[in-house]
């Protein structure tokens, strides 16, 4: 029998968005009330049942399930939660599901529906494509067959990965604004007068610099890539601004503070600088020291702003370990491509602020794998909406207090 013509894709996804609510396929009878008509009969592959039948509900079942089924790992959870088809997160109501799995991935429920609407439009694609000779389903009754691993990542692939977080489109801008020296603790050679001038003299955070120039070169040749301390950056035309250093040695970091959702509390000079976050009690995170004076550990501290059509890297952290484990944790070749797909598939593309621990041993520093070790707190704001809390696990940390401002 010949296949009736397929609906539009907002037809099957206005079905599957009735479908979703309330027991969805823990009762499968649903589907005779949240499937129209003409969607019902494209999806029973033009099988001859009687319309309302058990034999066509079972048929209508297993289509959504096996096409279920062909999704990605990371959108098949959000859609198998929201149909109701797994026991941990089983609730009457697709509210109830969202916010169980939003509890057991320590995020905002909003994320959850982000990436469950995601799914859902990938799946009314796989619907509509069950009916074509390019995509089949498996035929009623059958199992879809288990997830197959998928080829692992080359290493041009991984680093498409990179270049998509960073915005490194072919012939793109970036500059660099490193944080600086204060002028009384930089050496002679610094200054421009003296006969064996260093320019990179005055530059604090080397490393990071030199990393990140590193990186670059090798990910997007193409790109244009210039370096600034802050007193000499006034160009504002760059397509990326990777401002490296936190706001005591970096004057173009100060100038984004006020629209963050936290500061760096000020000490003297050979003083920690502790992490504050005002809307969670005045949360306070700083290094953590043996007793002996050697550091445990440094707080990384990652922004990512859209600023007029400029994308902005503020790599931060209370000491020089934080801003270099920020540049790592998203440039490094193996983790980086990890860690950065770990932020866009909860975050998309808004704002957003990432901390978590950075620890060296030696002269060796530790990259974060953000899929095994999930962030100490990760902030984030869609456009035109205020900052919001989307993970917690701040708890965790020793070096934790509250000030109550």
């Amino acid at each position: 029998m010949v296949l009736s013509s397929p609906p539009s894709i907002d037809q099957v996804k206005e079905c599957l968005i009735k479908l979703r609510q309330g027991p969805a396929l823990a009762r499968p009878t649903t589907l005779l009330t949240a499937l129209d008509t003409p969607v019902r009969d494209y999806l029973s592959h033009g099988r001859p049942h009687i319309p309302g039948s058990a034999e066509q509900v079972a048929q209508l079942d297993a289509t959504i399930r096996s096409a279920i089924g062909l999704l990605s790992d990371t959108e098949r959870q959000f859609a198998e939660v929201d149909f109701n088809l797994v026991n941990d997160h089983r609730f009457p109501t697709l509210t109830e599901r969202q916010e169980s799995l939003a509890s057991h991935q320590k995020c905002a429920a909003k994320t959850v529906r982000r990436h469950a609407a995601r799914a859902l439009d990938t799946l009314a694609y796989l619907l509509i494509a069950s009916g074509t000779t390019e995509t089949k389903l498996p035929p009623a009754g059958q199992e879809p067959a288990e997830s197959r691993p998928e080829p692992a990542a080359g290493p041009e692939n991984l680093a498409d990965t990179l270049r998509a977080f960073w915005r490194l489109s072919p012939n793109a801008k970036v500059d660099i604004v490193c944080s600086e020296i204060p002028a009384d603790e930089r050496p002679d050679y610094a200054s421009p007068a003296d006969r064996n001038y260093l320019r990179y003299a005055k530059f604090a955070d080397l490393d990071t610099l030199i990393y990140i120039r590193t990186r670059l070169a090798q990910l997007a040749p193409t790109v244009v890539v210039r370096d600034f301390a802050p007193s000499e950056h006034y160009d504002t035309h760059a397509d990326v601004l990777v401002v490296i250093g936190g706001p005591p040695w970096n004057a173009k970091f100060r100038e984004f503070l006020p629209q963050l959702p936290f500061h760096f509390e000020p000490h003297p000079l050979g003083e920690d600088d502790p992490l504050v976050v005002p809307a969670l009690d005045g949360l306070s995170l700083a290094p953590r020291w043996t007793s002996r004076g050697e550091l445990i550990e440094d707080l990384t501290v990652l922004t990512r702003l859209t600023v007029q059509g400029t994308t902005v890297f503020l790599l931060g952290g209370c000491l020089t370990l934080g801003v270099l484990g920020a540049a790592r944790c998203l440039m490094d070749a193996d983790r980086g491509p990890v860690n950065a797909a770990y932020l866009t598939d909860r975050l998309g593309d808004d704002d957003f602020v990432l901390v978590t621990e950075v620890r060296r041993v030696g002269g060796i520093t530790d990259v974060a794998d953000l899929t095994m070790i999930e962030p100490l707190l990760v902030i984030a704001r869609s456009a035109g909406e205020g900052w919001g809390v989307v993970t917690d696990n701040t708890k965790r940390f020793a070096g934790r207090q509250h000030t109550g401002s």
